[in-house]
């Protein structure tokens, strides 16, 4: 044993300095002082101290061990269903991440082991403070083995709920979704729901397909800088233009794939329960109806020319046309006769319902047929809007179908058409898969390529001589068509209020994209038609992603 004196002087020293302390130090013999050795006394006491903690944490260990073990063993299969932990990742055509897991955990609590409930309630609302305190003591109090309290907790959150020391509380082990590019996606993603099932976009696709536990990512064919770049130009266009809602999409001619599909307003994708009762987060590209004013003016030309109409037929436009009790009037009236092309590129009402009474509802509702504008269309997105049209196909609403109304198609279905109408007469089914280079395109011949051939140089005149002058640039070549259709407000169309749209295809020669925007109630100083609102938005769009495209647009 290590003695603390050094020398007998310094024993004697401090013997003498406790006599001088003790009153009754004479009485005591001088061995038992010398015994007295204030280390060794001290070290005993600490080593008894330390054998006593070492105890008790070893108590606390095992009491804790078997509080946790009973804790799990109580949780059964019957209490608490098991979650799909597993989803895939989901990345664009170039493989950026735009969806993929992160661990999460679902707290809950077996009331019968609540110790405070007051406490550990007003606790455990300062840390989750979505939750509310009335409901977290009526759940800990309840008469249930367990009940959950929040679901996808984050871990730094569960260390926190630890400190509370409330053994009421456990934690199970989830995943939850997570999206690095934000609302970028938000309507071609969709939701997953609590239990991080898929209840809607390509979510609810991959559990439609049994693709839950697939090991590779969903490589979807849109382009994140292109979606990003549809996004960033409607969204400053419905500030400029006080625009309610806005939508646009880019499609890939020839395969059918979509680069881009943007809806605003946009919302969290974890963020469901709003988005499923507020109609104002619907998917506007895919999942509403409109008449789409005069883009419905491409499909009418096109059946004319398959039809063999005669090009130098006349139409004398400075006199209202009259369809039952309505007037049919031109937005951009002219003084002058005007033949069919004439009709397309001026956007003549007048012109176009004089060409569809001529050619029939019969042949109009055949033409609709074969580019699936009657139908829903085979998509992804689980959004999908069903075309609005009169169950009484007459020659007036075929008049009004002509010039763009009566006829409330969905935006996926317009833009489809239209590929097939540009695309030497192919319809090819949209996609939001990646399509493999030798993957075969299911395709359909819905016109002819000559047919297709006048139609793009028809649109290509809209923009250089036209409506859509405003998309004219240097050096690019881009085809188009607008329209602009009034709103129905109280059971009447209203003048002011309308919504706004424009389709194009670039390089017009060959084109090998078409894009469809929409604004709704957009004014831009006083214009709210189409040239001056849509027009504008996507000769934008169209110029951030020719590069973005690596295409050489001037051909």
């Amino acid at each position: 044993m290590f003695n603390f004196f050094r020398t007998k002087q310094d024993k004697d020293s401090i013997n003498n300095a406790v006599c001088e302390k003790l009153s009754f130090c004479d009485n005591i013999p001088l061995e038992l002082i010398d015994k007295i050795n204030p280390s060794e006394t001290l070290k005993t006491r600490i080593e008894i101290i330390r054998w006593v903690l070492s105890f008790v944490f070893c108590l606390i260990t095992i009491v804790l061990f078997c509080r946790v073990k009973i804790f799990s063993d109580s949780v059964t299969d019957k209490n608490i269903s098991e979650n799909s932990f597993y989803r895939p990742d989901i990345v664009d055509r170039n493989g950026e991440l735009i969806t993929t897991n992160f661990p999460m955990l679902d707290l809950f609590v077996e009331p019968k082991h609540v110790v405070d409930a007051e406490r550990s309630a007003k606790a455990l609302v300062k840390i989750l403070p979505k939750l509310k305190y009335e409901d977290v003591i009526a759940k800990m109090k309840s008469k249930k083995n367990f009940v959950y309290i929040m679901r996808q907790i984050t871990p730094t959150e569960q260390e926190k709920i630890w400190l509370i020391g409330e053994p009421g509380f456990g934690f199970k082990k989830n995943e939850g979704r997570v999206y690095p590019q934000n609302t970028l996606f938000t309507h071609i993603l969709g939701n997953v729901d609590i239990d991080n099932k898929g209840i809607s976009g390509i979510e609810k696709w991959i559990d439609e397909n049994k693709l839950t536990e697939s090991k590779n990512p969903i490589e979807l064919s849109v382009d994140v800088y292109i979606q990003d770049a549809i996004r960033q130009n409607l969204v400053k266009a419905m500030e400029e233009y006080g625009a309610k809602s806005a939508s646009g999409i880019v499609m890939d001619v020839k395969t059918g794939e979509i680069l881009g599909l943007v809806s605003l307003p946009d919302f969290q994708n974890n963020d469901y329960r709003q988005t499923l009762s507020n109609s104002i987060y619907n998917n506007h590209a895919t999942l509403d109806v409109y008449e789409v004013g005069s883009i419905m003016k491409i499909f009418n030309t096109a059946l004319a020319i398959e039809n063999d109409y005669p090009k130098d037929k006349i139409f004398d436009v400075s006199k209202l046309f009259k369809i039952g009790n309505y007037q049919v009037k031109d937005s951009h009236p002219k003084k002058w006769l005007l033949n069919m092309m004439e009709g397309f590129i001026y956007s003549s009402n007048i012109v176009m319902a004089n060409i569809a009474m001529e050619i029939g509802v019969e042949k109009q509702k055949e033409f609709f047929k074969k580019l699936n504008m009657l139908k829903k269309i085979n998509f992804e997105l689980p959004e999908r809007g069903q075309t609005i049209y009169p169950k009484d196909w007459n020659e007036t609403v075929g008049a009004s179908i002509g010039y763009g109304y009566a006829m409330s198609p969905t935006m996926l279905h317009v833009i489809s058409a239209v590929n097939a109408i540009v695309n030497d007469g192919m319809y090819v089914e949209p996609t939001l898969i990646k399509k493999d280079k030798d993957s075969l395109l299911k395709s359909v011949q819905v016109i002819s390529p000559q047919t297709s051939d006048a139609m793009r140089k028809l649109m290509r005149l809209v923009i250089t001589d036209g409506t859509g002058y405003m998309a004219k640039m240097k050096d690019i070549k881009v085809g188009g068509k607008t329209g602009t259709s009034y709103k129905i407000i109280n059971g009447a169309y209203d003048n002011s209020k309308t919504r706004t749209f424009f389709v194009s295809i670039f390089p017009v020669e060959n084109p090998k994209y078409t894009m469809f925007i929409m604004l709704d109630e957009a004014n831009n100083n006083g214009c709210n038609s189409s040239a001056c609102t849509a027009v504008p938005v996507s000769a934008n769009i169209i110029k951030e992603i020719t590069s973005i495209l690596n295409l050489d647009l001037r051909l």
